[in-house]
């Protein structure tokens, strides 16, 4: 991919995230656990937004999408850890783009994120196979 592709990859892949976060979190307020998640996670990806504005140089001017609601509180956490996982090999990949470190490393801190989100989405998971 071109570095303008990944870029924009990168920044509707976060705003996807953010909407249908917030909608799984309304759909499934039932589940605590999972509904204070996925509005944490919308939460630290709107301030990821401005992050990347910074970072990428290109405009992120959010707007609202319309999003499927997930039929299920597993279909939900599979969507966002398949969502993790693409996140962060675009962000590995702009990593390998850019030249200034500190822009490398910011890139490398929201790859890190992902992964770390990934692993929490898992523990989810496994939690709610045991219920």
């Amino acid at each position: 991919m071109t570095m303008k592709e990944l870029v924009r990859a990168a920044i509707t892949g976060e705003m996807e995230d953010i909407s249908s976060c917030e909608a799984d979190a309304e759909a499934f307020a039932g589940n605590t656990e999972v509904a204070a998640f996925l509005n944490s996670l919308a939460a630290e990806k709107r301030e990821r937004l401005s992050e990347l504005r910074t970072v990428l140089r290109e405009g992120t001017g959010f707007r609202q999408r319309k999003n499927e609601i997930s039929k299920s509180v597993e279909a939900a956490l599979r969507a966002r850890a398949t969502r993790a996982e693409r996140a962060a090999s675009v962000y590995s990949a702009l990593q390998k783009v850019f030249n200034k470190p500190e822009y490398k490393e910011a890139l490398r801190a929201l790859s890190a994120r992902e992964s770390v989100i990934l692993s929490e989405i898992r523990k989810l998971q496994a939690n709610l196979k045991k219920d």
